[in-house]
């Protein structure tokens, strides 16, 4: 089953990858849409190597698609 999150103009789904506000420069891969029940919420993880790649929740009120590693 896939996820969609409409938020504003933008939708997202399971995979997509985000930066959580624009300008961000780190990169999320959206794990879970909906968390709780509350479609602004999500599981993302850090795409890349490195310290802090765990998933963890958060809202993507702000956030924007990113460009492709």
């Amino acid at each position: 089953m896939v996820w969609f999150a409409r938020l504003g103009r933008v939708q997202f789904e399971e995979g997509s990858l985000i930066h959580l506000v624009a300008g961000g420069t780190s990169v999320f891969r959206i794990i879970e849409l909906g968390v709780d029940g509350d479609p602004t919420k999500a599981l993302v993880q850090a795409v890349g190597d490195g310290p802090g790649t765990y998933p963890w929740t958060t809202d993507l009120t702000y956030a924007v698609p990113a460009e492709q590693p």
